[in-house]
């Protein structure tokens, strides 16, 4: 019984790594659109620095429930997320 609770966390663990690694590479267009155009017009400010936020708190969780999947992903993504918003700051006047 013991060791199908250690294969329920390393499945659990894995589908969170691989729901990171999807919501995380979701932002790399925007990114590489941003920074190759120059342009950040139509990029919601308020949406970015909500997103940002969020982020944010959502590392803190991992971090403080010692979860890999929520640790790696969100600290991926709020640097993915940071770009686009300096981008945004930069380009999007």
């Amino acid at each position: 019984m013991g060791n199908a609770l250690i294969d329920n966390a390393v499945l659990f663990e894995a589908v969170g790594l691989l729901a990171g690694t999807l919501t995380t590479v979701a932002y790399l267009p925007q990114v590489i659109q941003v920074w190759r155009t120059r342009s950040a017009r139509d990029i919601s400010l308020g949406m970015f620095l909500l997103m940002v936020s969020g982020i944010s708190l959502w590392l803190i969780y991992g971090l403080m429930i010692g979860s890999v999947a929520l640790i790696a992903a969100n600290s991926v993504t709020l640097v993915l997320t940071m770009l686009v918003l300096i981008g945004k700051l930069k380009y999007g006047r």
